[in-house]
């Protein structure tokens, strides 16, 4: 059974988070009970890793935030897959659709710094970060 949360966060939240990017939220608010899927917990490490980042300053600043993972589950990884047809014409990529399915299958607002996400017909709650 996945951890009870409030709501979830994509990769480009997380990293925004982690680099102290500029964005219009209370990190604090947000980060008390937030999840993210482990797919996106994947690419945010995969991305920090591509820069440069050294692992362990990356296991420190992930486990900072003190988010709970959320593992993707058969409906959460079915819902997925039906999106990418019409989210890869977006430019929305397999990581994006697990964290949309994710929070759709857990009914809590997903919060994204991509705005490309609103063009998706989806009964999502998605709440842009900036």
């Amino acid at each position: 059974m996945p951890p009870v949360i409030e709501s979830l966060l994509d990769s480009s939240t997380v990293l925004a988070f982690i680099r102290g990017e500029p964005h219009q939220l209370d990190e604090d608010w947000v980060l008390a009970g937030a999840g993210i899927c482990s797919v996106n917990l994947a690419e945010v490490i995969g991305v920090l890793l591509v820069k440069g980042v050294p692992d362990e300053r990356i296991t420190s600043a992930i486990g900072g935030l003190g988010l709970k993972v959320v593992p993707l589950d058969g409906d959460a990884a079915t819902l997925a897959g039906r999106l990418i047809p019409v989210a890869r014409p977006l430019g929305i990529g397999l990581g994006d659709c697990a964290c949309i399915a994710t929070g759709m299958t857990l009914g809590v607002p997903i919060y994204t710094g991509d705005r490309d996400w609103l063009k998706l017909q989806v009964e999502a709650d998605i709440k842009l970060i900036r």
